[in-house]
Parts: structure tokens; C-alpha cells; sequence
């Protein structure tokens, strides 16, 4: 673990900062579907990424294709956000304090690794930010990966020459050097204490534990992890982890989770575990960021994938825990694949920012005192016979999403506008509301489709993905639907079409 600073302040926050990080991972143990084996702190037998060692049970944890073994962090943790991470200071011996820099100490450990562990992942931690001026800002991907064009671009380009000079420090021939990127992850603006407090308190949920309790400076599990650096009981199994909390009273009274379905399309936050659940569909490979790595995946991977594990989980114990770190397009057609008729009974796991993870039940359809219903309006856009609804609920989609009709869906005809009484993140209040939301909208949508009788449904929305969820699971009404996902990053603001959640041969 290191600090930027000796003062006891830093080395009291860094020391939170690496045990909290040790229990994000390790309370994966304890869940219902471990899928950790093993959980070390300053690990004594690994040179430099060695703050907090994390072995995933077989078959490996998947990162975009590749089966990982073992994840090494090292962390960095500043007291004072002054600075910025940057491609130079990763070779610069002055930014830790050493006589080798970081990038140099990371390439070293890694061959050392390689002949003990499959596809070992090293992974720098910090809470500082990456320098927005620097090149590799660029190529810098959520999950702290490099993009690929970081390895293909010229020798002649920026890129090119950074890497170049990257190489030259680390001394890695270029096969190795290439592999050795591959392996690397840079995880600047990394959780801070704040989301560690909140993303724990969903952790300790699922593995039955005491949660931690908001706005507390400190909690037992701090208290423990400082214990555990303190008298050398640096690793854990989940035995041996499982006696430990049973010892220190955290055992909550509560019964844990015992069915999660988990849905996975894309890294949400760069330095928290990834769901874990008695079934897991992991998409991430299919994607580059947001984007899919080909478009016909839509249709065909993702679909197949789904169609294959969502139905899955109706054969689970009740209530089932669902975990959506999804795009929209996709958490919509998981709702198609378990509507009501599957008779599922689910409670979704919301995030919700200076709350935690709430568990939203949408058993019974609730507005709250005073709610009002949907506000449509209709428009005749242009000739065509088909629809085009628009859900606003998070901000306005009306104007991106209309510009999309009119530059690529010439067959759409009719614009219907759905947008809740006050758009904003605290527009849904929770699962009842959520809920009820959904089965208005579909309700109001029913008689539109009716009148307008479209041959095909297209569906802009800025919601969030648990409604999505929702109106998914209510769609069947709607007819032959696609669902358009917002192109985040892109300088056009347009929609490209997502998932199909029916087909004439479905109905």
C-alpha cells in the first residue's frame, strides 16, 4: 500500500481505503455462489502488486473472453486530490518513491507471475484521476483496460511512441510487452470510500451479514481489516472467513440471498467486483465499452445467450435477487423472457447513489401519495406506418431520439411522447412505484397501438434499466418491438437499435 503522504491522517485513510477494498472481494466468499477462493492482504509472497490478492474459483473470472485466475492490486491511495495520473508518471521513479518506476516494478512482477498462475490480471489502484490532457486518456477504458489501438496504432503516431517508450522501460521483448498490456489494468478515480461504504452494504446483504451502517466514520469491518494488517492474519478462505464473522458477532439475523440471476453487459464501476449469483450471464465479451463488438450480435449472440440462461431462473428458490448492470436494451428483453406468466417472483437490487443498494420489490403495483400518471402526447412525424414511442423519465429522450427517426426510420410514422410529471435520477421512488409506472405505460401504449395499429414498435428510452426491466415484462402488448440504445460517447447523440424482444413468429 502506498501513500503520498506520512501524515496520520493518510496513513489511517489508506489504511481504510485497502481494508475496505479486501472486504469487497472477500465477502464474495460468503454469498450464496462463491466465486472467490481465496483473499490475501499484503500478500508476503508477491513482489509490488501485493496490497490485495484475490483467487477466483475455477473456471477463472471472465474479462472479455479470457479466463483470469488471479487478480494483484496495488493500490495508491492520496489524501489531498492535487494531482493526476498520466503515461509519464507510470515511468517516473519520483511519483512512488522508488528507484524503479511503477510501470518498470508492474512488467517485473508479471514475469515473475507467469510461471505459477494462468492469466494473472495486475491492476493499479489510486483515487486520483487520469490527466484529461494526457494521450492515453483516450484509450483508457472503464474496466482500466487499454484499447486495442494503443498495440495497433503506428510507431509513427503518439500512441505509438508512448509505447515505444513504455517498452523501453519495462524491457519486455514485444511479444511479451503485448501480452503484458493485455494483463494490465489502470484503474485511476478508482470506488472511493464513500462508494466502498455503499457497494459493502450490498455485499454484507447477500452474504448475511451486518451491513455497514451510513455516515459512520468507521465500521467493525474497518476495525478488522487494520486487526488482520496489525497481527499478520493477512489471508482468508471462506471457512476460515465465515468463523471469523461468526466469532465477531456479524452474523445478521436476516436469512442471506440464497437465488441471484446477475446480468453483465458492461463494467459499471471500475474498481467494484462484478455480481456475483446462481446465475451469472456475462456478456462483456460481446462488447467494447457500450458498443458491441458486432452489431449482428443483437440478434444473435446476446439473444442466444439469454434465451439460453434467463429462463433459467424460474427453476431458483423464491424470491429471486436480480442484479442489472446491463444495457436497457438488454434488461428489457430479460423482463420479455420473465414476465408474469413465468410466475417469478423478483426483487430487484437498485443502486442508489447516497443510499447503497436498495431491494425494490414490485410484488404490488403502488403509486405514492399524490403521484401522477404518464403525460403522452402524440405526433404525426412523417409517412409510414409504424411507431416510435419515446420514455422520458431520467431527462427528456424527445429531441435525440426524434433526430434518429428522422436521419434512419423512414417507416415510422407516428411519434408517441410518455414522460413522467418531473424527469430526474429521483423520478422513481421505488420497486412499488417503479412498478406501477410500468403497467400504466403499457396500459396507456395498449391504446395508442390499437388505434394506430403500427406494424412495428420502436421504443427511445432514458429510464432506469430496473424499469426497463419492468416494461420488458409488460411488452408482449406491444407487438413486434426493438429497443434503441443511446450512444454514449458519440458526438451525433443518436440511437442505434438494440435488442428485438418479439417477432411476428413469436406472437
Amino acid at each position: 500500500m502506498t501513500n503520498n503522504s506520512p501524515a496520520l491522517g493518510a496513513i489511517s485513510g489508506g489504511i481504510r481505503y485497502q481494508t475496505r477494498f479486501f472486504w469487497l472481494h472477500a465477502l464474495r466468499m460468503l454469498g450464496p455462489q462463491p466465486r472467490v477462493d481465496r483473499v490475501v492482504l499484503e500478500h508476503r509472497g508477491v513482489d509490488v502488486v501485493d496490497d490485495v490478492v484475490v483467487y477466483h474459483a475455477l473456471p477463472g473470472l471472465n474479462d472479455c473472453g479470457f479466463q483470469v485466475s488471479v487478480d494483484f492490486y496495488q493500490l495508491k491511495f492520496h489524501v489531498a486530490m492535487t494531482g493526476a495520473v498520466s503515461w509519464e508518471t507510470l515511468i517516473d521513479a519520483a511519483w512512488t518513491g522508488t528507484k524503479e518506476p511503477m510501470l518498470k516494478r508492474f512488467a517485473d512482477s508479471w514475469v515473475a507471475l507467469q510461471a505459477d498462475h494462468v492469466n494473472p490480471r495486475l491492476t493499479l489502484v489510486t483515487n486520483w484521476p487520469w490527466h484529461p490532457d494526457c494521450p492515453l486518456a483516450r484509450v483508457l477504458r472503464q474496466d482500466g483496460r487499454l484499447h486495442e489501438d494503443f498495440l495497433m496504432k503506428s510507431p509513427r503516431s503518439q500512441l505509438g511512441k508512448i509505447r515505444k517508450e513504455w517498452r523501453t522501460v519495462t524491457g519486455l521483448d514485444p511479444d511479451q510487452f503485448e501480452a503484458f498490456i493485455r494483463s494490465l489494468r489502470l484503474r485511476p478515480w478508482a470506488v472511493s470510500q464513500q462508494d466502498a461504504e455503499e457497494w459493502l452494504v450490498d455485499r454484507c446483504q447477500l452474504a448475511g451479514l451486518v451491513p455497514v451502517e451510513h455516515g459512520h466514520d468507521h465500521s467493525p469491518y474497518d476495525d478488522l481489516g487494520a486487526r488482520f494488517l496489525e497481527t499478520g492474519r493477512i489471508e482468508h478462505t471462506p471457512e476460515t472467513l465465515r468463523q471469523l464473522v461468526k466469532e465477531q458477532g456479524l452474523i445478521a439475523e436476516t436469512t442471506p440471498f440464497t437465488s441471484t440471476l446477475a446480468l453483465r453487459s458492461f463494467s459499471r464501476f471500475a474498481a467494484v467486483p462484478p455480481p456475483d449469483g446462481a446465475i451469472v450471464v456475462d456478456l462483456t465479451d460481446l462488447f467494447d465499452e457500450r458498443h458491441p463488438k458486432e452489431e449482428s450480435a443483437w440478434a444473435g449472440t446476446i439473444r442466444e445467450r439469454l434465451d439460453e440462461f434467463v429462463p433459467a431462473a424460474t427453476e431458483l428458490p423464491q424470491p429471486i435477487n436480480l442484479t442489472l448492470d446491463a444495457h436497457l436494451s438488454i434488461a428489457w428483453y430479460a423482463g420479455y423472457l420473465l414476465d408474469p406468466k413465468a410466475g417469478v417472483n423478483i426483487v430487484l437490487r437498485q443502486p442508489v447513489r447516497g443510499r447503497g443498494v436498495e431491494l425494490w420489490d414490485m410484488s404490488v403495483p403502488t403509486a405514492p401519495e399524490g403521484a401522477k400518471t404518464w403525460n403522452l402526447t402524440t405526433e404525426e412525424l412523417q409517412d409510414g406506418t409504424e411507431l416510435a414511442v419515446v420514455v422520458s423519465v431520467t431527462h427528456s429522450a424527445y429531441t435525440d431520439a426524434v433526430n434518429s427517426v428522422q436521419s434512419s426510420l423512414l417507416a415510422v410514422g407516428t411519434v408517441v411522447h410518455a414522460q413522467v410529471p418531473v424527469l430526474g435520477p429521483q423520478a422513481v421512488k421505488d420497486g412499488a412505484h417503479a412498478c406501477w409506472l410500468a403497467e400504466e405505460l403499457i396500459r396507456l401504449l395498449s391504446a395508442e397501438i390499437a388505434r394506430l395499429r403500427p406494424q412495428h414498435v420502436h421504443v427511445f428510452a432514458a429510464c432506469p434499466v430496473s424499469l426497463a426491466f419492468l416494461l420488458g415484462q409488460e411488452s408482449r402488448a406491444l407487438g413486434p418491438t426493438t429497443i434503441y440504445e443511446f450512444n454514449f460517447g458519440a458526438s451525433d447523440r443518436r440511437y442505434t437499435p438494440g435488442m428485438t424482444t418479439s417477432t411476428e413468429t413469436d406472437l
